[in-house]
């Protein structure tokens, strides 16, 4: 068949007004059934919403190519069963064939792509292939809204889905008009077969049978050119009917056969929607194109587990579950990726389509920085940021009694507190001395989150409180870190106290950043750069594991442990996720560090990610291959059986002959208490009185015992920071010597000396190396740093826990002189909190302190591009 060209898309259903709104109902997996409203516009009357549902599609899908509806073919999908049915389709039918070159009403998405791909061969434009669903129909298996769960039907746990009312459009051309009109191309249709429903009639059969849709799927392969084993991600119909679902499963089972398990995604619409007829076909297809163009496997929230009569084939099949949604990295190589779509239109009809990644290559780039997918997320997000500037209490107060008043006066939807957001955004004024950030995400909260900042604010200004902040997020200080007098520029007004501090490897953790990549798509190209494989890099399979069954607390916690057991893999992963962390910053909010840091191995980190060495990808190979980190220090730790005089042992044997214990003490006292000990060792100082002992476990616990003192395992087992390190000291600085760029304007400070470090490549291995082998001061560290000029102190890793010992550090001054210093730490990435939410927490605290951010797309966006306004 003729490669077709997917250049629009639209879709609206309850409780999601717009394609931003559904795109992003689709990436969580979130469950909308009928529950925000049944209608799809308005309330004029079924006839009328439909014809101006319908005709608001194709006009924005055709605006949108910079065509006229009267250029576009449109093919109905709708169900014709009963007489309101066929009259409004009738009166739909006389309007539609006044302003559209053609006309049809189908019952099937199969029959609508067989004509479409027809018309977009034979004929110079464009046919829309739109889905709807205008009335609620009753809602299978007798369930409401109430009892449903984001699952599908392969589910045990399934128990029906709930009605839903809505439209899904899809915009289809040739590839060569697309190429002629510079259309926008959200993805390929590459192979699409249909069910001989004749042929299946004629054998006896009335149902749709599994060998039937096993065999339609390998035709669609086949004409595509591709192979089961290119498919990651495979959208299913997964109906409600058990017949129906039982030949779809195994069907596909039989078609997808082969030799690798957990590689293939299995998404479904309606775990988001609901059941919606002729529109859940559609937009099953939609969400097949939406997840190539953004490149994210989405969610399955609430999926449980196969049926368990059939759990042996799933498990020996291709296939997982996802319950979260992930990024979808570039394969190494970057070709493009490839999903398909299993669509069960009704007993009979059945159709297989195979979509590919309408990928952008240059001449010598295989991930251009110009081909961005941009989206709504953020935009549409119902998470409203607030700025209220002034340059006095009063006027803050002036500017919150206004906001107010706009709520007072009937403001009440998510999307006016959006507006209320975007206007005040619009009169951003980097010369207010004061900024106080609202974060709500309803006009109630909002109206909360103002009453408190009356008094928050207040107390600020009276010196009762440094800072005023909400457990939302609010925030406002009168103090503002990054307009600090002491660290102003006079020359040109300007601040330079930014600092990017980079945790060590052990933060790591199952699920760390899965949604940055779809709320910053401005990083994708980037970071896919870093490595020739970025998703081996990342660590993807162990950050995001895959299953056939959800994993249970105790798996993922296991999970956990099993990833910080292993040095190479989540020293590989902190480097690269320190670079993703960094490029939000960089790319997104165009902030660059003055000054940086790392703790332990987050120096590693730093100098990867700030873009030090010409070929950081170099990395991935060097650390799996290591033998320092896989046996030496790691693993079988050989080097401490060498110092401490032990046996060795088999590659692969595990003999617990070191821990990490956190403790409460002060170094001091630790060199008391562990006089007479020779395999003990003070590895990190966190703060003047919290550090990290480790050693021989035995040993440990005398030299805790002695200190009289709670002690917490940290269950990591590497031996570095002691001693018994520096046995691999020259392994450490060939392992860490890489070609360097030109020299950043970063100061990038080391604990090898507590000093800027030169942007060459023999001192920044040496300063690795040595870091590695000795004690981390981080008192030290940070109370330089501050002197320095240092005001604004961001984590670029997981947790908080940097954030915390600066805190405590500069609270406490040096040496106990209290300097009760202008600083705010802020962390970026919160275990158990969405990305989307700590984010926006970080922003306010950080547009308070007096830094300057681009949050452009935290206001605006579409997934929706204007034809010939790309690159590529």
């Amino acid at each position: 068949m003729t490669e077709l060209a997917v250049i629009g898309i639209d879709a609206k259903f309850s409780g999601q007004d717009n394609i931003d709104r559904a795109e992003r109902a689709f990436y969580q997996g979130a469950h909308v059934g009928d529950r925000i409203g049944t209608e799809v516009i308005d309330d004029a009357g079924d006839q009328e919403i439909t014809a101006a549902t319908v005709l608001r599609s194709v006009a924005l899908l055709a605006q949108t190519n910079q065509l006229h509806s009267a250029d576009i073919t449109v093919l109905l999908i709708a169900e014709t069963n009963s007489n309101t049915d066929k009259l409004t389709l009738q009166q739909l039918a006389k309007q539609l064939t006044k302003q559209c070159a053609r006309f049809e009403i189908m019952t099937d998405l199969g029959q609508a792509l067989k004509l479409a791909t027809a018309l977009a061969t034979n004929q110079d434009g464009a046919v829309a292939v739109i889905g709807i669903n205008n009335t609620v129909n009753a809602a299978s298996n007798n369930i409401d809204a109430a009892e449903a769960v984001a699952t599908i039907s392969f589910d045990e746990a399934f128990n029906g889905y709930v009605g839903v009312t809505g439209i899904a459009s899809l915009l289809i051309s040739s590839a060569d008009f697309a190429r002629v009109n510079q259309c926008y191309v959200y993805a390929s249709i590459k192979g699409f077969a249909q069910s001989s429903v004749n042929a299946q009639l004629a054998s006896g059969n009335t149902e749709l049978s599994a060998d039937n849709i096993s065999a339609t799927a390998t035709i669609a392969l086949q004409q595509a050119g591709i192979s089961a084993e290119q498919v990651g991600l495979l959208e299913v119909t997964a109906d409600s009917k058990s017949e129906s679902a039982l030949s779809e499963s195994q069907g596909l089972l039989s078609a997808y056969r082969h030799t690798k398990t957990l590689h293939t995604a299995l998404s479904c619409a309606r775990s988001v929607t609901g059941e919606g007829g002729c529109f859940s076909q559609v937009a099953g297809l939609l969400k097949c194109v939406i997840s190539l163009h953004q490149r994210y496997i989405p969610a399955i929230k609430d999926w449980q587990q196969p049926i368990a009569t059939q759990m042996s084939q799933w498990q020996r099949s291709p296939f997982y579950m996802p319950v979260d949604a992930r990024p979808w990295f570039p394969h190494a190589g970057g070709r493009a990726h490839v999903a398909a779509y299993s669509c069960v239109s009704s007993e009979q009809g059945y159709c297989h389509v195979i979509l590919q990644e309408n990928k952008i290559k240059t001449a010598d780039q295989v991930h251009p920085v110009s081909d961005v997918r941009s989206n709504g997320y953020f935009a549409s997000s119902e998470l409203a940021l607030v700025i209220v500037q002034g340059n006095s209490e009063a006027e803050l107060r002036s500017e919150l009694e206004t906001i107010a008043g706009q709520l007072i006066t009937g403001i009440s939807t998510t999307t006016d507190i959006k507006q209320i957001a975007a206007d005040c955004y619009a009169r951003i004024d980097t010369d207010k001395a004061y900024s106080a950030v609202l974060i709500a995400e309803t006009a109630e909260e909002l109206s909360k989150e103002i009453t408190l900042a009356f008094a928050g604010i207040a107390s600020v200004f009276n010196e009762d409180a440094k800072e005023w902040k909400t457990p939302k997020g609010s925030y406002f200080t009168a103090l503002p870190a990054n307009k600090d007098a002491a660290n102003k520029d006079a020359a040109n007004n300007t601040q330079h106290g930014v600092t990017f501090m980079y945790p060590g490897i052990g933060a790591t953790y199952v699920g760390l950043g899965r949604d940055l990549f779809h709320l910053f798509p401005q990083i994708y190209q980037p970071v896919a750069a870093l490595a020739d494989d970025i998703e081996a890099t990342l660590k993807d399979t162990l950050l995001n594991p895959r299953s056939i069954s959800r994993h249970s607390f105790k798996q993922l916690k296991q999970l956990d442990l099993d990833l910080r057991g292993n040095l190479a893999n989540i020293a590989e992963a902190g480097v690269g996720f320190a670079c993703v962390f960094t490029k939000v910053f960089e790319e997104v909010f165009a902030v660059k560090a003055d000054f940086a840091t790392g703790y332990s191995m987050g120096e590693v980190s730093m100098y990867a990610a700030l873009g030090c060495w010409q070929q950081p990808g170099l990395m991935s190979a060097r650390l799996a291959q290591s033998n320092t980190f896989n046996h030496q220090l790691c693993g079988e730790l050989r080097t401490l059986r060498q110092h401490w005089g032990m046996d060795d042992v088999a590659n692969g044997t595990f003999e617990q002959i070191w821990e990490t214990y956190t403790i409460k003490a002060t170094i001091e006292q630790v060199e008391i208490a562990a006089a007479d000990e020779d395999r003990v060792y003070c590895t990190i100082i966190n703060t003047p009185d919290s550090l990290l002992l480790a050693g021989y476990p035995a040993a440990c616990q005398r030299v805790i015992k002695n200190l009289g003192v709670r002690a917490m395992a940290l269950n990591m087992a590497n031996a570095i920071h002691s001693a018994p390190a520096y046995a691999e000291y020259d392994h450490m600085v060939e392992l860490y010597h890489m070609d360097v760029t030109p020299r950043i304007n970063t100061k990038m400070y080391s604990s090898s000396c507590y000093l800027p470090i030169p942007q060459r490549s023999k001192a920044i291995s040496h300063s690795i190396a040595k870091c590695l082998c000795d004690v981390v001061d981080f008192p030290r560290l940070v109370n330089t740093l501050h002197d320095k000029g240092a005001r604004v102190f961001i984590e670029m890793g997981p947790g908080r826990s940097l954030c915390s010992w600066v805190d405590k550090i500069l609270a406490n001054g040096d040496n106990g002189n209290q300097k009760q210093s202008q600083h705010v730490s802020v962390p970026v990435n919160a275990k158990g909190t969405s990305d989307e939410l700590t984010y926006i927490r970080a922003i306010a605290k950080l547009i308070s302190h007096g830094v300057n951010l681009n949050l452009d797309s935290m206001f605006n966006g579409s997934i929706l591009v204007q034809a010939g306004r790309f690159d590529g």
